[in-house]
């Protein structure tokens, strides 16, 4: 349904975006990222695209135009202690991937911009890689390499054990789960790849050298579980231990007040519950299902401005517009059971 409200943005430049605020009575805005680069990494090229430099500085420009960032230490004391906040973006970033400190630190600094950045405490250093990463580099290497008449057939054969069509372009690999992931490592074997050599050339990840260094020059960090798991798909017990853990990780290895987490994927289905239990472990926790409320006062909802084929003010003005067609339904609260 978003993406509706988002080609309609298209037309709809000529509203000003500090009425579309006024209108809705949604002056603070929370835009995030995963990476920016003008270059293709093939752990992303499958999954979504990569925002370049050029286009990453007009969607800060643009915000500035009308919104004034906000560090989340400001952000997150004025929304416990409950104090009004107008006109305000609050930048994020999950996955903690390198490209914040090689690109995006120094734009950002350059412009005056604070950022959160939310680490997966399994990924730090280039522990290991995020299964739907590994998917890509997978169909990347399936694509692009010339195979034996043997390792075709066990190519075959492996996608018949998981119940996959084998297409020509290998998207199939996309459907594997994060209850599935291990058996990529099988799949890598089969075609003499390893996952570890690609960790160790490529680096995808910040290293605890360049997290402490930007934490110096003043940017936060917090928590987005231990190996990203979609928190719909897995159980109460291991939503918990997966957010406690993380966030108890990035605090000790860091020595920071670590009590912020963003949800990897999604907050979709998140039970009260949950919240229930964490709640004495955070402050802040982050969804985002876009411009909307949540019944649970802590959990706020962040506008996802990746989104391929809309730029930022397309996908900031379809939010504001979806937003008021949800308010003549009354829908525009997160209500959890």
């Amino acid at each position: 349904m978003n993406t509706r409200f988002y080609k309609a943005a298209k037309y709809l430049k000529f509203i000003p975006i500090n009425l579309l605020s006024k209108l809705t009575c949604q002056s603070v805005i929370l835009p995030f990222y995963h990476t920016v680069s003008d270059s293709e990494s093939i752990h992303i090229k499958h999954l979504y695209e990569t925002k370049s430099i050029s286009k990453f500085e007009k969607e800060l420009d643009f915000l500035l135009k009308d919104f004034q960032a906000i560090d989340f230490i400001e952000y997150s004391k004025c929304i416990l202690e409950g104090t009004p906040l107008k006109n305000r973006f609050l930048l994020t970033f999950d996955d903690g991937l390198k490209e914040f400190y090689t690109i995006i630190a120094p734009i950002l600094k350059r412009k005056g911009i604070p950022a959160m950045n939310f680490l997966n405490s399994g990924f730090v250093d280039n522990k290991d890689l995020f299964y739907r990463y590994k998917v890509s580099v997978l169909i990347e290497k399936l694509q692009t390499s010339t195979f034996s008449v043997s390792t075709q057939h066990a190519i075959k054969k492996w996608f018949l054990e998981q119940g996959i069509t084998l297409d020509d372009n290998y998207k199939g690999l996309l459907k594997i789960t994060y209850q599935q992931k291990e058996t990529l490592e099988s799949l890598a074997q089969i075609i003499s790849f390893d996952f570890k050599d690609y960790l160790n050339e490529e680096e995808p990840y910040l290293t605890s050298k360049q997290i402490n260094e930007l934490i110096e020059q003043g940017f936060n960090f917090g928590a987005h579980s231990i190996d990203h798991p979609p928190y719909h798909t897995i159980h109460l017990e291991e939503q918990i231990r997966q957010t406690k853990e993380s966030i108890h990780t990035i605090s000790s290895d860091f020595n920071l007040n670590c009590n912020t987490f963003s949800f990897p994927f999604t907050d979709f289905n998140v039970s009260k519950t949950f919240f229930n239990e964490i709640k004495s472990n955070v402050e802040l926790t982050f969804g985002c299902a876009g411009l909307k409320n949540d019944s649970v006062n802590f959990n706020k909802q962040r506008i996802p401005f990746e989104f391929d084929g809309f730029n930022g003010e397309e996908i900031l003005r379809g939010e504001y517009l979806y937003y008021i067609f949800k308010s003549l339904l009354n829908k525009n609260t997160i209500h959890r059971n």
